[in-house]
C-alpha cells in the first residue's frame, strides 16, 4: 500500500473519530441527553470498579460483555474525569473510534479492489457522514461496534471469494466472534455467512461434490469455531456464575422478559403468529436502509450479471440480521426499534468497492451508487424525525419524556450529593444506572450486584439501609426489583418507610423506619 493511500485511510479515521466524538459530548455532556441502553453499558463496567463490591462479574450477563470492557479500560481514568462515567462518554469514545474504524475500513476496501482513491473516499464521507450512522457512532450504542465486526467478515468473505487461502478465513472467524461478544444479532448473521460460503464452495464445479463436502467442512470448521465456542463459553459462564446457562435469556432484565410488557400493544400483538402481517412491518421499516442495495441489484440486471451467486450471497447477508426480528416478532419477543434493521445499508457500503469492480458501466453504475447513497442520508434523515418509525432518535434531539427522566435523575444525584453523601441507599441499578454513576459515593449504594442485595430489599433496616430509591413503575422500570419487591411502595408508600423526596414524578427516595418483615410479625 502507497504512502498515499495510508494517509487517506489515516485522514478519514481522524476526521470521522473528532468529528463523532465532539458531537457525542456535545448531546451527553452539554445537551445533557443519552440513550439508556448506552448509559446501561457503562454502568456494567463501572460497578466493576467502583461498586461496594468491584467483581469482574459484576459486568453483568443480559447484555453482551465486550462493549463495556471496552469501556471499562477508560473508566479506569474516572477519578481524574468522572464525566467518564456520569456523562457516559466512556461509551461516546469507543462507538466514536469504531464508526471511524468502519469508514477507513471502506477506503481500505477500495484500495484492495483497485477503485480510485478520491471515489473510495466519497463513499466513505457519505457513509460516514449519513445522518442516521453518523448518530449512532455520536451516542455510544453498541451498534456501530457490531457494524464493524460484520463488516471485516463480509470484506473478508469476498477476498476468500476472490483469491481463497485461510487467512481471510481466519480473519472473518475472530471478527465472527468479537461480533458476538458484542450483539446477540450475530447468531443469525453467522448463519448467514456460513451459508454463503456454503454457496459458493458447491457452485464450483472443478471437483466432485464429494470433495466440494469436504471442503466446506473444513471451512465451517475454520470460521465458525471461534464463534461457537464464544456461545458456550457464555452459556457456561451464566451456568456457574448465575445458576442459569440461558440466563441472558431467561432473566426479567433481557430482551425477553421485557418483551412480556408488549402484550399489551395491540400492534406487537396482532402480529404474534401472523407471518403476513410480521413481513409487512419488517419490510416497512427494512426499505429505509436499502437503496444503495437496490442499486446494485438494478445494476447487476442492466449488465447481466445479476443471476450469479455473489448477487444471492449479498442478499442472503443483507437481510440476515432483521430476519431475526421476523422470528422475534412472531414470538412477541421484541419491540423492534428501527436500529435492528439498519444493517443493510452498511453491508452495502461495505460491498461497494468490490461491486464496483465487477461494474461494466463503471461511470453509470457509480452515479446511481453515489446517488443512492446521497437519497440515502436523505431518507433516514427524515425517518430520524418521525416520532411513529423512530421513537428513539426522535426524542434524541427533543426535550421530551426521555430527556425529562434524566433530568430528574440528575436532580436526584445533586439531592443524594448534597444531602445524603454519608447514606446507605437501596436501589435496583437496572433503573438507576445514571442517579449511581453520578453520585460522589456510588459504593454508599447497595444495587443488584451485591450479594447482600436481596436481604437488604427484605430486611432493610436490619442491613443498615437508610433509604430506597425506586422509579415511578412505568413501561419497562416495572421490572425494578424494588418495584417487583413492593409493587405499592412507589404509588402508596409503606408504614415502614418515610418520603424523603420525589423528583418530578420519576424517583422517589423513602427514608427507612424499620424492616417490612418485622413490622407484619
Amino acid at each position: 500500500m502507497s504512502v498515499a493511500w495510508k494517509r487517506s485511510i489515516f485522514a478519514i479515521f481522524i476526521i470521522v473519530f473528532l468529528l463523532e466524538l465532539a458531537v457525542g459530548y456535545y448531546l451527553t455532556a452539554i445537551y445533557g441527553f443519552m440513550s439508556g441502553d448506552a448509559s446501561s453499558r457503562v454502568a456494567n463496567a463501572f460497578y466493576v470498579l467502583y461498586s461496594r463490591e468491584p467483581s469482574l462479574a459484576n459486568i453483568g450477563f443480559i447484555w453482551n460483555p465486550l462493549p463495556s470492557l471496552m469501556q471499562l479500560l477508560l473508566l479506569v481514568f474516572y477519578p481524574i474525569f468522572p464525566g467518564l462515567a456520569s456523562e457516559g462518554v466512556a461509551a461516546v469514545i469507543v462507538s466514536s473510534l469504531f464508526a471511524a474504524l468502519t469508514a477507513a475500513m471502506i477506503v481500505k476496501a477500495g484500495f484492495r479492489f483497485g477503485i480510485n482513491k478520491w471515489l473510495t473516499m466519497v463513499f466513505a464521507v457519505l457513509y460516514a457522514l449519513n445522518p442516521y450512522i453518523f448518530y449512532y457512532g455520536a451516542n455510544g450504542l453498541t451498534e456501530v461496534i457490531f457494524i464493524y465486526f460484520i463488516n471485516i467478515a463480509v470484506i473478508q468473505l469476498i477476498l476468500w471469494m476472490r483469491e481463497d487461502g485461510a487467512r481471510p478465513l481466519v480473519i472473518a472467524a475472530i471478527a465472527l466472534a468479537l461480533a458476538f461478544w458484542t450483539r446477540y444479532e450475530t447468531v443469525f448473521f453467522g448463519a448467514a455467512l456460513a451459508f454463503t460460503v456454503l454457496i459458493w464452495i458447491l457452485q464450483q464445479k472443478t471437483e466432485s461434490l464429494k470433495d466440494r463436502l469436504r471442503q466446506a467442512e473444513g471451512t465451517w470448521t475454520l470460521l465458525l469455531t471461534p464463534v461457537v465456542f464464544s456461545g458456550l463459553l457464555w452459556i457456561f459462564f451464566n451456568y456457574t456464575i448465575m445458576g442459569d446457562g440461558f440466563y441472558f435469556l431467561t432473566d426479567s432484565y433481557g430482551n425477553l422478559g421485557q418483551a412480556e410488557l408488549l402484550k399489551n400493544d395491540e400492534r406487537f400483538a396482532s402480529m404474534v403468529n401472523n407471518p403476513g402481517l410480521t413481513l409487512l412491518f419488517v419490510v416497512k421499516r427494512l426499505w429505509y436502509f436499502c437503496i444503495p442495495l437496490v442499486i446494485i441489484f438494478v445494476m447487476r440486471l442492466i449488465e447481466r450479471r445479476f443471476f450469479r451467486w455473489d448477487t444471492l450471497m449479498l442478499f442472503i447477508l443483507a437481510v440476515s440480521i432483521p430476519s431475526m426480528q421476523v422470528i422475534l416478532l412472531l414470538k412477541g419477543g421484541t419491540a423492534a426499534w428501527i436500529r435492528y434493521y439498519m444493517y443493510a445499508f452498511p453491508i452495502a457500503a461495505i460491498w461497494i468497492p468490490y461491486e464496483i469492480s465487477l461494474m461494466k458501466f463503471k461511470k453509470t453504475g457509480v452515479t446511481l451508487l453515489i446517488t443512492g447513497m446521497i437519497a440515502s442520508a436523505g431518507v433516514m434523515g427524515l425517518m430520524m424525525n418521525d416520532p411513529t418509525v423512530a421513537s428513539d432518535e426522535y426524542e434524541a434531539f427533543r426535550q421530551n419524556k426521555l430527556y425529562a427522566e434524566q433530568e430528574a435523575g440528575k436532580a436526584a444525584t445533586r439531592y443524594i450529593n448534597e444531602q445524603l453523601s454519608d447514606s446507605m441507599i437501596l436501589t435496583d441499578s437496572f433503573s438507576s444506572f445514571r442517579i449511581i454513576m453520578g453520585s460522589k459515593t456510588p459504593r454508599n449504594f447497595v444495587i443488584t450486584s451485591d450479594d447482600d442485595f436481596e436481604d437488604s430489599m427484605k430486611a432493610p433496616s436490619e442491613h443498615g439501609i437508610d433509604y430506597i430509591l425506586v422509579p415511578n413503575p412505568q413501561a419497562v422500570l416495572s421490572l425494578d426489583g424494588v418495584n417487583q419487591q413492593y409493587p405499592t411502595l412507589y404509588e402508596q408508600g409503606a408504614e415502614w418507610a418515610q418520603l424523603q423526596q420525589e423528583f418530578d414524578g420519576y424517583w422517589k427516595l423513602y427514608k427507612v423506619l424499620a424492616d417490612p418483615i418485622l413490622q407484619k410479625d
